[in-house]
């Protein structure tokens, strides 16, 4: 019996040593399997960092890819426009822009025009204009500083447009020359990288602007009309054969206008060719004031002027220049008897012509059909010319 009851106690033990070491391996089981699901989700966060960061390596070698192409091009451009196009082509690329503008500045005026932009609605276009100091635009031009929209200073700015409140204003400028001002808006603000390759982009485009100013200079001496100052009509057509490239490429309107003055001829036999002279100067001084930076007017021969839009429907053109003829009751050219006024013929890319000659030959018939109505109108080609 007392066997038994030895061999009952050895059993009971032993099977409580038993389950000791069982509950133990399986604790240990049970750690081992915790550390293996540590390891297994950092392996998995270890796995998605390397995959951002690869992501991230790509972006940011596209990046300087795309930066050091729009550099090559900046560099290589030999017009104000194409500079200011390729700025704006990058920048909303990098950034991601909602609303992006450049403005060039008009020195004599003291005013900042719009030459080149992406997201803006075509009617706010000829609206946006900013005195220098007006707006952010005019201040950051007034200031030759950034402004960004965490700085207190600019929510005290009074915009004059608000169709358009840009968030970051850069000005470009080369060695204290203002060009103009580069205004966007953003839904996150610039981190370090983009400010600084901005900042790049920024002084490439100023660099590129100051050195097409001497050239520019130079070319002109050849390409401008010695009595108006405006461009002459070989100048227009190389002007216009480029523009009408860029409209096909990027499927774009493109419009011409022929003006012809009415009882010029008058004028020049009552008064004399000097006083008819004076006539063309103060009028070229005119177009050039009425018409857009973007647009380009030149003199076409004798008393005949010659406009180009680019990027712009036949009924806009059409409406500018029949809003010119409807204020020239404003200017008082002294004639006697008859009055000084103009007709035009409008022609448009692609409707009217696919080619510069094309568009200037159309043009040429709706201006004869303006003169042939009775003069002092503007008709628009329309394959069968159309009075507005």
């Amino acid at each position: 019996m007392e066997y038994l009851i030895t061999g009952i106690i050895i059993l009971i033990v032993g099977l409580v040593i038993f389950i000791v070491v069982l509950f133990q391996r399986m604790q240990k089981k049970s750690e081992i399997l915790s550390q293996i699901a540590i390891l297994t989700d950092e392996l998995d966060r270890q796995k998605q960092e390397n995959i951002g960061l690869r992501n991230e390596l790509r972006e940011i070698t596209s990046q300087d890819n795309l930066l050091f192409s729009s550099i090559i091009r900046l560099t290589s451009r030999l017009e104000p426009l194409e500079i200011a196009r390729e700025t704006i082509g990058f920048l909303n690329n990098y950034l991601n822009t909602q609303i992006i503008a450049l403005f060039f500045l008009d020195e004599k005026e003291k005013r900042l025009n719009l030459v080149a932009h992406h997201g803006l609605n075509e009617n706010w276009i000829p609206k946006l204009v900013y005195d220098v100091g007006e707006g952010r635009v005019g201040v950051t031009a007034e200031k030759r500083i950034p402004l960004s929209p965490n700085e207190s200073e600019v929510l005290r700015i009074k915009e004059p447009y608000p169709f358009f409140i840009p968030d970051i204003c850069y000005p470009l400028v080369y060695q204290n020359r203002l060009f103009g001002v580069v205004a966007f808006n953003r839904e996150q603000n610039l981190d370090e990288r983009e400010k600084n390759i901005v900042g790049v982009v920024v002084r490439i485009t100023s660099t590129a602007l100051q050195n097409t100013l001497s050239m520019a200079i130079m070319r002109d001496l050849a390409s401008i009309d010695p009595l108006t100052k405006l461009y002459n009509i070989g100048f227009f057509r190389d002007k216009l054969a480029e523009e009408l490239n860029r409209a096909k490429r990027f499927q774009h309107n493109l419009s011409v206008a022929i003006i012809d003055l009415d009882n010029f001829k008058y004028f020049n036999d009552t008064f004399g060719h000097q006083a008819g002279d004076q006539l063309l100067i103060r009028l070229a001084n005119i177009f050039s004031k009425y018409f857009r930076d973007t647009d380009l007017v030149a003199r076409y021969g004798g008393d005949e002027f010659i406009v180009m839009f680019p990027e712009t429907k036949k009924e806009e053109s059409a409406k500018m220049v029949a809003t010119l003829l409807s204020n020239f009751r404003m200017y008082d050219f002294a004639q006697g008897e008859k009055k000084i006024g103009f007709s035009a013929g409008i022609a448009t890319y692609p409707d009217d012509g696919l080619t510069p000659s094309d568009l200037i030959k159309n043009a040429d018939k709706a201006l004869y059909e303006a003169k042939n109505a009775g003069r002092n109108r503007v008709m628009m080609f329309y394959h069968k010319v159309e009075k507005i």
